[in-house]
């Protein structure tokens, strides 16, 4: 059951993002962390977003350090705010967050899946646009709050029941390591935050393998989310169904690994792109889970 709520950590991320349809090894001293092992490791520590109980509207009263105002709307008051290096678009971070409405109300979070943080790749719409404005201006060790307009948010249609028509959001978020990716060469960059089962004889057969996928760019989210269907995509090694940066990751995969991957173009749709939906030359994210592989 544990492991069905980790899988879900990211997916929370990114069908709120979709709905719109804008929209352990250690930590070392530069607070990077080695991505070997699964991500995701569960504690008992408690947060000061919990300490704050079931309402941010007070939260901020006296702790502000710094604040920044951007052009775009987006607004950031540092509850602290470190020396480090701005997140950059591409890389991984780990984060620890709240989302609220601007009357207080939490409305997610990585505490509801009972987790100290989630990963979270930035600049590729995993969430509202103003997630990733907002995180570029931070650096790990930061602590602060992001107040999205509803623009960058869930904008005109909401999220019914959950979030109003035209309101902004609250973004209150730690960000606690950088992640450096297990596969970072020839146009392929691939973290595994969860590992899969061993197999016995799968390996050197003829297989096939089962896999959901979100998929999203720079400019636009849920391109693709093989869940919504919920039809698996399916690939057998030496066909030519996937794009090519999927096929040297996918040939030797296990049962239940999950990964995010980001293509360069050339590994992905190319100059061509893909219909309207991806841009000639333009980089692909994949969230992907192997759900099955099977000898044939």
């Amino acid at each position: 059951m544990k492991e069905k709520i980790i899988s879900l950590i990211l997916l929370v991320l990114l069908f709120s993002s979709c709905s719109d349809d804008k929209k352990n090894k250690s930590v070392n001293k530069k607070a990077k962390v080695e991505n070997k092992k699964p991500l995701i490791t569960k504690t008992d520590s408690l947060s000061e977003f919990d300490r704050a109980k079931a309402n941010l509207k007070t939260f901020e009263k006296g702790k502000i350090e710094h604040t920044k105002s951007l052009d775009n709307g987006v607004f950031i008051k540092w509850f602290k705010k470190s020396e480090g290096e701005k997140i950059k678009k591409g890389e991984m971070v780990l984060i620890e967050y709240r989302l609220a409405l601007p009357d207080g109300k939490i409305i997610d979070g990585n505490n509801r899946v009972n987790f100290p943080f989630i990963p979270f790749v930035v600049g590729y719409n995993m969430q509202t646009p103003g997630w990733d404005i907002g995180l570029q201006q931070l650096a790990v060790g930061d602590f602060a709050k992001i107040e999205i307009p509803a623009s960058l948010a869930m904008g005109e249609k909401g999220i019914k029941g959950v979030v109003p028509e035209n309101s902004s959001n609250w973004l209150f978020v730690k960000v606690l390591a950088r992640v450096t990716p297990g596969i970072n060469e020839n146009g392929v960059v691939s973290w595994k935050w969860k590992d899969g089962e061993n197999q016995k004889n799968i390996d050197n057969s003829e297989k096939e393998i089962s896999f959901h996928a979100i998929v999203s760019t720079e400019s636009k989210s849920c391109v693709m989310n093989s869940y919504k269907s919920n039809f698996p995509l399916r690939y057998v090694p030496g066909q030519n169904t996937i794009v090519p940066g999927l096929k040297k990751l996918l040939k030797n995969a296990k049962k239940g690994e999950r990964y995010i991957v980001i293509l360069d173009s050339e590994k992905a749709y190319g100059s061509r792109g893909y219909t309207d939906l991806i841009k000639p030359n333009e980089k692909v994210l994949y969230n992907i889970e192997i759900t099955e592989v099977r000898a044939i």
